[in-house]
């Protein structure tokens, strides 16, 4: 057996997210409703030098969880809970300097104090294949597939957080992408998604997006470049459905031109700018395609804000639902070993059947022990307010749901090089 510390920094180098493990924080730059991302994030390698290889690492986290809204209810209704959680999970890859495959399974088996209907050795399972090839120093293509099934769906809510009733849904995931570069100065990129969500087997919802774009450096510090974004909504609602479905389930299409701007103001800063006009069934939009996005590099740590304006799915609704969200998040390490992870955000979403604001905040400290072993407790908080809910029932002018979720456990994590 090799030096197992230096597999686990080859692990973990670039795994900026793994800390919030399977809470659906928002990524500030996303497009696509895509599949939360392992706690066990793949390197991703870009230099010419890739030890030729393959890894394997289990993973297994095992807690106590206190939440006090199980059932996702309204003010008043909450119902509280404490369970056992314990997440086993796997990664397995092969790489090489032209072509790596990473490959993630891990799953969630929970078991109630009261709530004991609710137990369920498989809660929620997620599994992705992640790929990249570089054929030439021009061309770099990558892509993912994946699948999720979960009972508690505002985990696929990736952009929103929106809060959605406890029913099983399930998501079909892939994501092809391309970047070809015509010189030292320019790269073209295209990107296509398409998932398929499935919310208590009467609700389906295919979302097809494409991603198209072009970027200049232009000087030392800055890149330029124009960019395209179409996205293609389609619905289909059971017509024995027991539910009422906030939104219009007719087809949904926008197409957006935008320009993108990013400047380095130093080494440990830069800033990202994307805005355009929106076209939704051929009628410009009141609000425009947008993403700004900040992030720097602190002692001992990182900071990122940002803003993101864009037309998004949410599980069990139909049509497009425009969402600007707001995020923030700052992970800091005032000591060796110990980080604290905090991260708040609010979203403004509106559909033609709804309207909500919803405040989420994500508070993380993890220790770690060993190299195989750390410790870490975490919060979550979430309050949504206005006329969204899939719980049931009809429309509602006012519906708060608040929510908050307490987190203790011990992650163990072996990492290995297949000899």
């Amino acid at each position: 057996m090799r030096d197992e510390r230096g597999i686990v920094k080859a692990f973990v180098a670039i795994c900026v997210a793994a800390a919030w493990s399977w809470w659906p924080v928002p990524a500030p730059a996303q497009l696509v409703q895509g599949i939360p991302r392992s706690p066990i994030g793949p390197t991703v390698y870009t230099g010419d030098r890739v030890p030729e290889d393959f890894y394997v690492m289990p993973w297994i986290a095992g807690g106590v969880v206190y939440d006090d809204n199980v059932f996702f209810q309204i003010q008043g209704r909450k119902q509280d809970d404490v369970f056992l959680r314990i997440t086993p999970g796997l990664q397995a890859s092969y790489q090489s300097t032209r072509f790596t495959i990473v490959g993630n399974y891990r799953f969630d088996s929970e078991v109630y104090h009261k709530f004991t209907e609710l137990n369920s050795a498989q809660m929620r399972q997620f599994g992705t294949v992640e790929t990249r090839w570089r054929p030439s120093t021009s061309w770099n293509i990558g892509g993912t597939v994946g699948y999720a099934q979960t009972n508690t769906p505002f985990e696929l809510n990736v952009l929103t957080s929106a809060q959605a009733a406890r029913f099983r849904s399930e998501r079909y995931f892939i994501n092809p992408t391309a970047e070809y570069r015509l010189d030292a100065l320019t790269r073209l990129r295209g990107e296509y998604a398409f998932s398929r969500d499935i919310f208590a087997g009467q609700i389906e919802t295919d979302a097809n997006i494409i991603t198209l774009g072009a970027e200049r450096r232009i000087g030392a510090h800055d890149t330029l470049g124009p960019g395209y974004i179409g996205r293609y909504f389609t619905f289909n609602i059971d017509p024995n459905s027991t539910f009422f479905v906030p939104g219009q389930p007719s087809n949904f299409l926008s197409n957006a031109i935008v320009l993108s701007w990013g400047h380095e103001f130093s080494a440990d800063t830069r800033l990202d700018l994307r805005a355009g006009p929106r076209l939704t069934e051929g009628k410009l939009d009141d609000r425009p395609e947008a993403f700004v996005g900040l992030r720097r590099r602190i002692p001992n740590g990182e900071l990122a804000i940002g803003y993101t304006s864009a037309v998004t799915t949410i599980v069990g609704t139909v049509g497009g639902t425009q969402a600007d969200t707001l995020t923030v998040s700052l992970s800091y390490e005032p000591i060796r070993h110990l980080t604290f992870t905090v991260a708040p955000n609010a979203s403004w979403i509106s559909n033609s059947g709804f309207n909500s604001t919803i405040y989420t905040g994500y508070i993380e400290a993890a220790y770690q022990l060993n190299k195989y072993f750390t410790a870490k407790g975490s919060a979550y908080f979430s309050y949504q307010e206005g006329d969204f809910s899939t719980i049931g029932g009809g429309p509602s002018t006012n519906i708060v749901i608040a929510r908050n979720v307490y987190w203790l456990r011990l992650e163990f994590t072996y990492p290995s090089r297949w000899e």
